[in-house]
Parts: structure tokens; sequence; C-alpha cells
């Protein structure tokens, strides 16, 4: 009898087991958690699929056909570079194309693992004419984050509408040397900006299905302003400042992409830094997705740092050290490095588990295809532009005003436009695909043509025409300067350019992705500005920048000065609506504006000095501080409520009264700064704590709540330990860093 059973239990295992080869794989079956779908389908896989799956693409249009090796797992979505191909680029075709490179991912592996289409995404989605929002600079100055959340919002819908799943964006490292040629891509100079702005775009990207990749892990740019230099920085300003951006994008955004930046940082790479990727990000900080080099990152351990005796070395040593995917193209020596032990199979596994991770999290198995028609409906629709126009508006930072602004066409009946970027849609670097953005939005020219149409003269001087008879023949003249500043354009003089300025691109992935149109400037602006205001007309200069540029020249003549940014797709007809009155600018500086480049690095919160603050030349301030920015209308706040202590764990919760004492409406940025009377280790004078953007209709009055969370009174102590120090903090309102309101003390406990 047990004979028998025996035996049947032995058919009854054979059997099932012949069914199980009929069974769908669980890593397909979507209602079993990640983690399973993840350890069965690892489970499957040789160390060659392993390695496709941490192995990246990027090929031109024209390449494709002879060299996509559509079994690996990272691509530069084919979208990026249509244009370039000669096709169109438009949502619907970027769809297709790549629902077609998707489909073929699928079938070039037996497991049918979806590739991860990925792209830019700094101030728009960048495969196509997408929706041009303004320069991360512009959106910092809004001092708005619920707005850059929606504008995050809109991006993620157009990425997915065409099947881009990755982005590398946001940029959140600080600049606090202006010279840096990518200023335009940050957040500013402010720890606390940084960290919201930040927050609030990877936010919005990953809540819309969009694997945010917060970029370049860490202080990717060195002394003298200089793009992917070596950090001297200690690791105790790493701490307090460059690392905490993105810290907040993981822990409060919930990214699942980090890019490593080129430079070294304590003598290490970023590409090959255990304490940066292992320790730090993963253990500290609990991150849990994908570790990406920047282009030729890994390389570079081996031919720019010279730290790897090739680049097979460099490869081990990155992964090794927390690096997952190595972008883009060359990481054909990996299975080598693992057949030989040098990189072992648990090292590997852990990378893949993180790739596969974020797969099943996006749904790539379920829906890895996109709908084209539905992609057509969805981008730039007029929804969508209408969140980028009022985007750029919020961008615009008045500095200086006499009063000719806003234009009063009762008496202004002939306005000169001047200038280099007076008729042309200065958009800022990595904006749209590769061959640039190329839609429909208005320069400045045409904007104030249509604003002003039927009311005022609109006249634009050419290239090459007589400045001075069109001068002396209008009211106002409007002058747009331009500078050259972008990835690979580092500035050493912020004096308005006056000639044209080349790109040197050895050594840099700008071709591929920054693609702002070289612009030819054939005078000398600083010159020109100054002929201008000595005519004795009224003079308004309108800035394009994503940095400063050295006005102290010629500011005291000018009428007026509007900083646009880099506004978008949206920034000349926003221009000509500020211009005109029909908007009330409102944005304040996410960076102190330096009276000259001899200053830098410059940045509002420093700590105490033993001596002084000042030069022989001057007292050391800035122009206008972080912070700073006019209005058409006038603000009053009273009635400024604050707790005197604060429990641990607790927000300090401030409320103070606005009232608009001006006729027209208008926008305020309420900003809440702190200081630490007494620290075991030297704290900021200052700090920005909080701030909130309201919009006030003449007389109407406002109470308006700010909270500082009870982590921002915390500092890194003499031991290196996070912690709030109890003691008194001084609390103060202002409209900018220099400015105080009211205030009062607290005591944190």
């Amino acid at each position: 009898m047990k004979r028998l059973y025996l035996i049947s239990l032995a058919a009854a295992l054979v059997l099932a087991a012949s069914c199980n080869k009929d069974a769908e794989p669980r890593y397909k079956d979507s209602s079993l958690p990640v983690e399973k779908r993840v350890d069965d389908l690892i489970g499957r896989m040789s160390v060659e699929e392993k390695v496709k799956q941490l192995s990246a693409e990027l090929l031109f249009y024209d390449q494709y056909v002879e060299k996509r090796d559509y079994s690996k797992g990272h691509v530069r979505n084919v979208a990026h570079f249509l244009r370039a191909g000669g096709l169109p680029n438009d949502p619907k075709s970027a769809a297709e194309h790549i629902n077609e490179d998707t489909r073929k991912s699928i079938e070039a592996n037996r497991w049918g693992i979806p590739v991860l289409q990925n792209g830019e995404a700094l101030h728009g989605a960048q495969w196509g004419n997408a929706t041009c929002f303004p320069q991360s600079i512009g959106m910092a100055a809004t001092f708005d984050d619920d707005l850059y959340y929606r504008v995050g919002q809109v991006v993620a819908k157009e990425l997915r509408a065409v099947g881009v799943r990755q982005v590398y964006a946001p940029v959140v490292n600080i600049t606090r040397d202006q010279r840096w040629g990518r200023a335009q891509e940050s957040y500013g100079e402010d720890v606390l900006m940084n960290s919201v702005m930040g927050v609030a775009y990877t936010k919005a990207l990953e809540e819309g299905g969009i694997v945010a990749t917060p970029k370049h892990y860490v202080d990717n740019y060195g002394e003298g302003g200089h793009d992917s230099f070596a950090s001297n920085m200690s690791w105790r300003a790493l701490r307090e400042v460059y690392l905490e951006p993105f810290r907040a994008c993981f822990q409060e955004g919930g990214a699942r992409g980090v890019m490593a930046s080129y430079n070294s940082v304590d003598g290490i790479p970023s590409s090959c830094n255990g304490t940066l990727l292992n320790d730090i990000l993963k253990k500290e900080w609990g991150f849990k997705g994908i570790v990406i080099s920047d282009y030729g990152g890994v390389d570079g351990v081996y031919s720019g740092h010279y730290m790897a005796e090739s680049i097979e070395d460099a490869l081990a040593n990155s992964i090794n050290n927390g690096m997952d995917v190595q972008m883009a193209n060359t990481n054909e020596h990996l299975l080598d490095l693992v057949k030989e032990g040098r990189i072992s199979e648990k090292t590997l596994d852990e990378s893949v588990r993180r790739v596969l991770r974020v797969k099943f999290e996006l749904g790539l198995f379920e829906e890895p295809f996109v709908d084209p028609v539905k992609a057509a409906e969805t981008v730039r629709c007029p929804e969508h532009r209408k969140i980028a126009y009022e985007a750029a508006c919020k961008a615009m930072t008045l500095l200086k005003n006499d009063g000719i602004l806003p234009l009063n066409t009762e008496k202004i009946r002939r306005i000169g436009l001047f200038g280099p970027a007076a008729d042309i849609l200065n958009i800022g670097d990595y904006s749209g695909p590769y061959g640039g953005w190329k839609g429909d939005g208005v320069t400045p020219y045409q904007g104030l043509k249509e604003a002003l149409d039927g009311k005022a003269d609109v006249l634009l001087n050419k290239a090459g025409q007589d400045v001075s008879s069109l001068a002396r023949s209008c009211d106002v003249l409007v002058f747009f300067p331009a500078i050259t500043e972008e990835e690979g354009r580092d500035r050493s003089s912020f004096k308005l350019p006056a000639a044209h300025q080349q790109l040197d691109r050895e050594k840099t992935n700008a071709v591929i992705i920054a693609d702002q149109q070289d612009q030819v400037i054939e005078i000398d602006q600083e010159k020109m500005v100054r002929d201008l205001i000595a005519t004795g007309k009224p003079v308004v200069v309108v800035l394009h920048n994503g940095a400063v540029i050295e006005i102290t020249d010629w500011v005291d003549g000018a009428a007026a000065v509007l900083d646009a940014w880099y506004s978008g797709e949206q920034g000349g007809a926003a221009i000509a609506d500020i211009l005109t009155g029909k908007r009330t600018p409102g944005g304040r500086l996410p960076m102190s504006w330096v009276k000259t480049i001899g200053q830098n690095p410059y940045y509002y919160s420093i700590k105490p000095s033993g001596r002084g603050y000042g030069y022989i030349e001057n007292d050391g301030k800035p122009l206008y501080p972080f912070g700073y920015g006019l209005s058409y209308t006038t603000f009053e706040y009273s009635g400024f409520k604050m707790a005197e202590s604060l429990e641990k764990d607790n927000a300090l919760r401030i409320e103070v009264t606005v009232t608009n004492t001006g006729e027209m409406e208008g926008d305020e940025v309420v900003q809440a700064y702190i200081h630490d009377e007494l620290a075991s280790v030297a704290r900021p004078l200052k700090e920005l704590a909080a701030f909130k953007r309201i919009t006030l209709k003449p007389g109407e009055s406002r109470t308006v709540e700010l909270e500082i969370p009870y982590r921002r009174f915390a500092m890194w102590d003499k031991d290196m330990n996070f912690r709030v120090e109890e003691g008194w903090f001084e609390v103060w309102l202002g409209r900018n860093a220099e400015e105080k309101i009211s205030g009062s003390m607290v005591y944190v406990k």
C-alpha cells in the first residue's frame, strides 16, 4: 500500500511539473508583488542577459538601421533624433517610432523585457516640439513651487504620451559661482530653493509615471565656475549644502533615478565613489532606484581622471562601488569582467534588480506601447500652452523701474527695439530635440507688435541699420541683449559679449543634448546700450540670461531693467504683456546679483567672517540681493504672529497680513529667514526657511501662513551628526535677503 502511494505521488509531481511548463511565468503575473516578479525573472536570466539590462545605447537616427542593438536595456529615444534624419517629429510620428523601437526590443530577448526609453526634460519634454517652459532658473525666479508642480505634470504627460519613461532631470546643483555656464539649468544659490523646486518637479514626474533622475550627483562644477572640475568642498559643505537637494528629491520627491557627475569628489570620481553611491545614497538614504553615469562618465575614470589602467578597470571599479548603468554604447567589457570574477554575480544581480524593479513599477511589461493619436491630442494642447504662458509671466523679474513701466500708450506712440535678442525666441539650452525646438512661439518683437496693435508703432532695428536715426525718432527704446552660456560655455566675463563666441565641444556631449541655436552677435552690446542712453530717450533693457550679467557700467542710465531669463515658448508674449501692463511682474532673484565678476563665488547665506566682508572697491554686497524683485504696485505687512517656542518634530507656524496698497493687481513673495543664535559650529548669518507667493488685487488684504519644518532648524554638529541643538533662533520676514520687515525669537527644543 505504501509503495502504491509513493508511485501515485510521483505521478502527481510529474503531472504538476508538466502543467507548470505551460503556466504563465510568475514574473508576468501583475498581481504579484514587484519583488517576487523580479526574483522570478532574475532566476531565469543568463549572465549575458543580465549584462544587457545594464547596457545603454545612444545613436543618431542614421545609425539605427546598422548599429541598433535592441537587446540593450536602455536607449536614448529615437524621437530625439528624428529631425536629424529628415523625418517628421510631431507627437504622432514620435510615438510611432518609439513604439516600433520598443516592439523590437521586446522581441530581441527571450523574456520579452521592454527597453527603458530615456531622454531629457529640463524645461519641457525634449523629444520634439513639446511644450517649452521657462528654463529652470526662470522657474526658480517664480518662487512658486505649486506652479512648478503643475509644469511638471504637463511635462510628464507629454513624455508619457510618446513613450519616454525616464528623463535626466531635474538639475539640483546649487549655483554659487555664476561663471558656470550651466547656471541656467539650476535653481540658483539657495539650499531650500533647490530642494523645494527639485521636489516639486520630481514628484510631478514620478506621479506621472516618469522616472526622475536628479543630476549631477554631486557638486558638478569646481573652482572658477568650471563645469565638471574637481570638487574641493569639505564633507561639511557637501552635507550642509550640495547633498541636501538630492536627499530631498529621493526621500521627499520619490526619484527613482540618479545621474553621477563627471567630476571627482574628495579625490574620487563620482562614477566610482562608493561613499556617495553606496554609503550615502543607498544605505543612508534608502535609495532603491537606478544609478546611471553621465555620458562617458565611467570611461572618464580611465581617460579623464587617470585612476584606472584601462576602461575595463574603470568599469569594474564603478560597478563595484555602486554604479548600475553606464551611459552609453561602451558596456562591452562588463560580461568579461563578470566571467573573470572581477565583478561578482551578486553585485551584477543587485544592479539588474534595480533596473527590473523600475521597469515593473512603471508597468512596462503590461503596457509597453502608447497611442499615437492620443499623443497628438495631448502634446502642446491649449491647456499646456496656457500653463507655459503663466510660468513665463511669473518668471519675469523687475530689477529697476523709474516709472516708465508699464508703458503708457497715451504718451508713447513709437517704440524702438534694438539688440540681438529682440526678434528671436531665446529659450536657453536643452530645448527641443536634436536640431532645436522649432515651435510657433512669438518673439518679443512679434509679441509687442500684437499687444500694441493700433496703440503704438513698434519698430525693429535690424542688423546693419542705422541705430541713432531710429532711436531719435522714438519715444521709448527697448534693448534686448544676449549672452553666450550653456553646457561647455563657462564664462570669465559678465559683460555683454561683443562678438560671437564659439562653443568648444571637445569632450562634451553638448552636441547631443544641448541644442540652443548659436546666436551671432555682431555688435558691441555694451557700446550700443550706452549710445541708446546717451540719446536722452528712456531706455528699457530686457535681459535674456541664466546667470548674472554685469550691468554696473550702464544701469544708472537705464530707465528700467527687466530680467526675462530664458522664458520658454511663451516668453515673447509674456514680455510684451509685462511691458504693457497687462500682467504685473512678480519674479524674485534666485541668485544674488553681484556688482562685478570679482565677487564670485557669491551667495547670501555666508558664515561669519573673522574680520570684514567688503573689498577695497566696494562693500562686498550685491547690486541686487537674493529674493529681490520689484512690482508695479506696493505691499504692506502687519499682524506678525509666531509662537515663542517650538517642540521637537513640530513645525513653526508664522502668520502675517499682507495688503496691496497700490493701484494694480500684483504678486508678493513673503520670505522667512532664520539665524541660529548660538551653535557648536559656525552657522550661516541667514538662511531662507520658507516662502509663499500670493496675488492681491488693489486694496486687498490676506493673512499668509508660512510653515517652517523642525528639520530646517537642524545642523551637522561638530561630530557630523544631523540634529537640532536646543536654543534660540531669530526668525524674520523680508522682501529679500537684505531687508527685514518683522520678526521675533523662538526657542527650539
